[in-house]
Order: C-alpha cells, then sequence, then structure tokens
C-alpha cells in the first residue's frame, strides 16, 4: 500500500485523510493532537483509579506473600482485560517523628487468585462512579493467599533524620506510558518498604483496560 502525503495546509474544510495528510521535508506526515493524550480512551470509559486519599500510615511491603501494600490491584482470570498502568503517584502528608527511611516500589506478578473479603471498586475517570472496571481493588489490606511479586520498579524514598528531614520522593505522578501491562492473573501492588513512626500518605494506580 503506498501512502501519498502533500507538501503545504490543506485548504479550511477539506478531506484531511491521510492521503491528504501534509508532509514534512524528510517525508514524516505532520499531525497535531486535538485534545490531551488520554481524552480518546478516557472518554470512552476505559481509564480507572485506586487510591488512597485520606492519609494514612503505611504496612511494610516488599512484595511478599500475603503482605499489605497500600494499595492492589488485581486482574482476574477470564477478564478478557490487559490493566496498562498509565500513572502512579505517592505523597507525604504527615512527617515522621522518628529516624528512618522508607522505599516506594510498584510490585508485580501473577497470581490464581486473591482471596480477601475487603475490597474497593475501582473509579472510573470519565464518570467518576466506581463502576465499569473487570479489576478488584485492595486499599491497606492483606493480600490473603495471593502469590509473591516477582518484579519491582522503584518510585522514590523518603528519609528522615532526628533531628530534620529530607525528602528524596516524588510528588508528581510518574507517566509509565504503557511500559507496564497487568494481564489477567496479575496484579499490582503499591507499598512502602517501612511504617515511619507517625508518617501519613496518600497515594494512586491509574490504568486503561484494553480488550486482550
Amino acid at each position: 500500500m503506498l501512502l501519498q502525503n502533500i507538501v503545504g495546509q490543506p485548504a479550511a474544510g477539506a478531506n484531511n485523510a491521510l492521503l491528504n495528510s501534509r508532509a514534512g521535508q524528510l517525508g514524516d506526515t505532520i499531525v497535531s493532537e486535538l485534545h490531551g493524550r488520554y481524552y480518546e480512551t478516557n472518554y470512552r470509559g476505559n481509564v480507572f483509579l485506586l487510591s488512597v486519599s485520606t492519609a494514612a500510615a503505611v504496612t511494610a511491603y516488599t512484595g511478599g506473600a500475603g503482605g499489605t501494600p497500600m494499595l492492589a490491584v488485581f486482574n482476574p482470570v477470564g477478564s478478557g482485560k490487559n490493566l496498562v498502568i498509565s500513572k502512579v503517584s505517592i505523597g507525604n502528608v504527615v512527617a515522621a517523628s522518628a529516624a528512618g527511611t522508607v522505599a516506594f516500589g510498584l510490585y508485580f506478578g501473577t497470581t490464581a487468585t486473591i482471596t480477601q473479603a475487603t475490597t474497593v471498586a475501582p473509579w472510573s475517570m470519565s464518570t467518576q462512579l466506581q463502576s465499569g472496571s473487570v479489576a478488584t481493588g485492595f486499599r491497606n489490606v492483606a493480600l490473603t493467599s495471593g502469590s509473591a511479586a516477582n518484579n519491582v520498579l522503584s518510585l522514590g524514598s523518603y528519609y528522615w533524620a532526628s533531628a530534620a528531614g529530607v525528602a528524596d520522593i516524588f510528588n508528581n505522578a510518574i507517566d509509565f506510558e504503557g511500559a507496564l501491562m497487568i494481564p489477567p492473573g496479575a496484579y499490582v501492588a503499591l507499598g512502602g518498604s517501612a511504617a515511619l513512626t507517625s508518617a501519613t500518605w496518600i497515594g494512586s494506580i491509574m490504568w486503561e483496560e484494553v480488550p486482550v
């Protein structure tokens, strides 16, 4: 198939099919985004969020089976969707009152099931309602019967000295740009390695659900 471009700006109201797209000097096709990057998939109801909006302490978590992360998202076997992680965020709300260090990570791996009655339905980013997702969410509860995570992506660390605090942690959402996918029968969890005295945190995981 031969795709041909025309050089120059098409007339207003013209049919701007790829055949009549504007071309650059190196044979490249020039396009511009009409909306934000995630608008189309969000508008179609494919983007979901699970978050800790009320600051809470973390339980030490390093991806072990049955551990308690801040957040976890499980993609059930047979869901028919891949969960493509788009953004992850973490923020400190109350500083630690004793010296210590905590490292935050995004842990992921396969598991046949997670047997835990205390679940949280993810929020749809298009409707702001807790409906439409194939995933099961967990917030600060043990992942009973869940398998250990196979991998971890380091997100940042937080250090607090006895006299003064030094923070080395991101407060903006990290964009994974589709590099991490959670297929059916797998899960992803956001957790901190240590429960520092008095420290509380907020955080979130956002993903797109794409048919397999």
